[in-house]
């Protein structure tokens, strides 16, 4: 028999609860640097993103690009949404500061116009961050989903300061080796949200 998918998987345990982190006049969008550089500037291939949804969680919070100082809040409507569903999102959820998908360009491989918002960024690595935590990490990889006729793609990535050896995977297939299964049980729980 095939294993249940995320929405037969009902969590049983108490999920814990987030406060959005306070204003501190740093945007959070703006203000904190994409990429990770040495102290001399040069690259270092590592990029940075805002966690936005803590792993086990069931809250929706979102950096707010039309905000004052881009603070980022609570979404009720989202997090009602994510408690109903009632599986609790199995990875931290961000988006990289200072991208944005433009809804009035089209995406050259779907055709569809971006999102309005910053690049999300799913990590797949299994160490809980903070809401407004800025996380160091890797990209791996891409998918794009069509999301109300817009492109609104995920960015797979691995936060490089995580503990275990997901920290050190460089593709997919890295990951894929050390955590077999886990690419497929992050896509699958959005997936299963999606549909519910």
């Amino acid at each position: 028999a095939a294993a249940p998918s995320a929405t037969q998987q009902r969590e049983t345990a108490e999920v814990p609860r987030y406060t959005a982190p306070p204003h501190e006049g740093v945007s959070l969008w703006h203000d904190v640097e994409l990429f990770e550089k040495t102290w001399m500037d040069d690259d270092t291939g590592l990029l940075r993103y805002v966690n936005e949804m803590p792993m086990g969680s069931l809250q929706k919070f979102e950096v707010m690009p039309h905000l004052p100082g881009n603070a980022i809040e609570e979404d009720p409507k989202g997090s009602s949404r994510l408690a109903a569903f009632g599986v609790p999102v199995p990875f931290n959820y961000g988006c990289f500061p200072q991208t944005y998908r433009d809804p009035d360009a089209l995406c050259k491989l779907h055709g569809a116009p971006g999102d309005d918002d910053p690049l999300d960024v799913l990590d797949l690595s299994r160490s809980l961050a903070g809401v407004g935590e800025v996380v160091r990490c890797r990209a791996l990889g891409a998918v794009c989903l069509i999301d109300e006729g817009q492109a609104d793609w995920k960015i797979l990535a691995v936060n490089v300061d995580a503990p275990g050896p997901l920290a050190q995977c460089s593709s997919i297939g890295d990951v894929e080796k050390v955590a077999p299964g886990r690419v497929q049980e992050c896509l699958q729980w959005i997936d299963d949200f999606k549909q519910s």
